[in-house]
């Protein structure tokens, strides 16, 4: 019995290496950790207006956009279910994070630079903070 359980386990090993090495092709956890830093001097910028960028709140606001919204709607599907918890949180984590540089970026274009600071102080930093902590969580299953 434990020599047929040492060899079940090691077919479990091998199956969640592959899928680690699949994940890892698809998407590149430090990338989206980088980029999602990155949002923070672009939307400083356009809130000091030293920006080049045209950005669009109707666009930023949608997380299913970027590289990671399209890998976390669609093919990371494939490894986690809907209820795997982090997927779950990460996926909420990561549409709060695009409403909230939305709101950002409306704010400049209304003028409320004070209410633009305000929430890149307040909110912005949290659902940042959010969404690198669930990609940190994330990979763990990228990486043995």
């Amino acid at each position: 019995m434990g020599i047929f359980s040492n060899l079940v386990g090691l077919g479990k090993k091998k199956a969640v290496s592959e899928t680690k090495i699949k994940i890892s092709d698809e998407i590149n956890i430090m990338e989206a950790i980088n980029a999602h830093i990155l949002w923070k001097i672009r939307l400083e910028k356009y809130l000091d207006g030293t920006s080049e960028e045209n950005l669009d709140p109707t666009v930023i606001c949608r997380d299913d956009q970027c590289k990671l919204g399209k890998w976390i709607h669609g093919p990371a599907l494939k490894y986690f279910h809907d209820d795997d918890e982090t997927l779950k949180v990460l996926r909420s984590d990561h549409a709060h994070f695009h409403v909230t540089a939305a709101k950002v970026v409306t704010s400049v274009q209304q003028n409320n630079n004070a209410a633009a600071e305000a929430i890149m102080d307040g909110e912005y930093t949290k659902a940042s903070r959010k969404v690198v902590h669930g990609l940190t969580a994330l990979s763990k299953h990228v990486h043995a």
